[in-house]
């Protein structure tokens, strides 16, 4: 039981991958705090609360209230993520900002306030990117380039915290069975599951040597 009352950080946690997750660490034995941006997500025995991630000081008040409440991160999940789909021509500039903002500066965001407990615990991140972080695919500019940048930020996180024994690692998963892949012409592979425990052994039981790995997930 390596997750056995390790306080683990669930962002974008209300449904599809991020809740999966959520409930595969908490079958695990973890001490689950998880948020989303809409609402606090409705999860039995977690610490919940409405946080956009995109926000500094929503972010800056969500951590201190983990460490206040549930106790010091030792694994931080930064699942949270949105998709706007359209071609180039067509695309606003507010569309881009908010995939980036969401998906890749929400990601530093929480990397960042989560950090100063992970180097006390020696802590783990993982990452939810996505297949579509390793490719090209029409009307999709937006979230490729913020799933590409994802594993750049990860495994530079994973050099950066090499000599203070915090793992990271990125999973990218194909097509998951969710709200946001039915706004996509794919059909689905992949149950939310399946996923969340590949997630739940990198946060958990996967050896240091992985720190920085980029690990596909097609089903």
């Amino acid at each position: 039981m390596a997750l056995s009352g390790k306080v683990c950080v669930v962002t974008g946690a209300s449904r599809g991958i991020g809740r999966a997750c959520a409930e595969a660490l908490a079958s695990a034995g973890a001490r689950v705090a998880a948020c989303a941006s809409r609402s606090a997500p409705d999860l039995p025995g977690a610490f919940s609360r409405r946080c956009d991630v995109s926000n500094r000081s929503e972010v800056t008040r969500f951590f201190a209230e983990i460490e206040r409440q549930v106790g010091v991160p030792e694994v931080l999940v930064l699942n949270a993520g949105v998709l706007e789909r359209g071609p180039l021509e067509e695309f606003s500039e507010e569309q881009w900002d908010r995939v980036l903002d969401v998906n890749l500066k929400g990601a530093f965001l929480c990397a960042k306030a989560g950090w100063p407990a992970l180097r006390k615990t020696r802590g783990r991140i993982v990452a939810v990117g996505s297949i579509s972080g390793t490719l090209g695919t029409p009307n999709a500019a937006a979230y490729n380039a913020s799933k590409w940048g994802l594993t750049g930020f990860i495994k530079s996180l994973a050099e950066e915290g090499r000599e203070l024994g915090i793992f990271s690692a990125v999973v990218l998963p194909g097509s998951v069975d969710t709200a946001m892949l039915k706004k996509t012409p794919f059909a689905p592979d992949l149950k939310p599951n399946e996923v969340a425990e590949v997630v739940r052994f990198l946060a958990g039981e996967a050896p240091f040597a992985m720190t920085g790995s980029a690990v596909e997930v097609f089903g």
